[in-house]
């Protein structure tokens, strides 16, 4: 991220598939990081920030600047639910976790993608662009 200075050097990949449409329009996120924070490989305290070990899409196009909040069109906020688990060596895989946004690839596209750490710090940023098979 943009002013991250921490220890963490995040890298890897993460995809964000569309599937429904209108309400129902969600994202279908895999991934596959590794140098992220190994305090997430437990579950949250239920008083942690919300962003805690968080991977979302958020309302800002640029790393370069401020990422804004989270990007959604439901009542409520769906990617406070969205956690990513490291593993000792500070990997972390997933495969089909749906997420319904209320928005479709094409309302995302462009849109920036950010890993938190278990504080909710904003440790990497990424664009989401149309990927190749």
């Amino acid at each position: 991220y943009y002013i991250y200075d921490g220890n963490f050097q995040v890298s890897g990949w993460v995809s964000a598939e569309g599937k429904g449409a209108l309400a129902n329009a969600s994202q279908v996120l895999a991934w596959a990081l590794s140098g992220i924070d190994t305090a997430c490989g437990t579950s949250s305290a239920p008083d942690t920030n919300p962003n805690a070990c968080g991977i979302h899409i958020h309302s800002g196009m640029s790393c370069l600047g401020d990422a804004g909040g989270h990007s959604f069109n439901t009542p409520s906020d769906p990617w406070t639910a969205v956690k990513y688990k490291s593993l000792p060596d500070r990997t972390s895989t997933e495969a089909g976790l749906v997420v319904t946004t209320g928005l479709t690839n094409y309302d995302v596209l462009g849109h920036t993608m950010i890993v938190h750490d278990s504080e909710g710090t904003r440790i990497a940023c990424g664009i989401l662009n149309i990927g190749s098979p």
